[in-house]
């Protein structure tokens, strides 16, 4: 009975280090639908970079600082339960690509909602406020929203609802971005 008992714990610990990576994929997936782009042929240009926005010092920050940068936008809200749950995606994204990618988590909710949200899931991607009309070619109705554009200044997503940002398919198309410099 011992040498069973035995046996079996070592498949099992075989089987684990085998297959940690699906394991893992397992355990950090997520239920949200993967998050759509915009075909090249149908990809608008941002017209104006005329936006400011508020840093949660209070400290005004232009969006022209970050032209010719690789930019995602997500609109949230605290009230929001869709916005809460994909935050936990972007937090993980965030962390692998926050020297590649300009990230605004923008939000129109109170100072203190925000903080206190933050500071519970220990968020530590940047958060900003809305310090004016948002840009032209944006539309922030309904949480969570969320526009990616390029170096180049196409909005290259407008996606609407939550999403799994850290999707492979998502991290492949940011990193084909990033490599082609566009």
């Amino acid at each position: 009975m011992k040498k069973i008992l035995v046996i079996g714990i070592v498949l099992i610990g075989l089987v684990t280090v085998l297959y940690i990576d699906k394991i893992k994929e397992a355990f950090d997936s997520s239920d949200l639908p993967e998050p759509t782009t915009i075909q090249f042929e149908k990809q608008l240009p941002l017209y104006s970079y005329d936006w400011r926005l508020i840093g949660p010092s209070g400290k005004a920050i232009s969006f022209v600082e970050y032209m010719n940068r690789n930019v995602i936008i997500n609109y949230w809200s605290a009230n929001s339960p869709e916005s809460v749950e994909e935050l936990e995606q972007w937090a993980k994204l965030y962390e692998d690509y926050k020297n590649d990618v300009f990230f605004i988590f923008v939000t129109k909710d109170s100072q203190v909602d925000a903080t206190k949200l933050f500071k519970e899931k220990e968020y530590v991607f940047p958060m900003y406020y809305s310090g004016g009309t948002p840009l032209r070619s944006m539309v922030f109705d309904k949480a969570p929203k969320t526009y990616m554009i390029t170096k180049k200044g196409r909005i290259v997503v407008n996606h609407t609802g939550a999403a799994n940002w850290n999707s492979k398919n998502f991290r492949a198309f940011l990193d084909e971005l990033i490599k082609n410099k566009k």
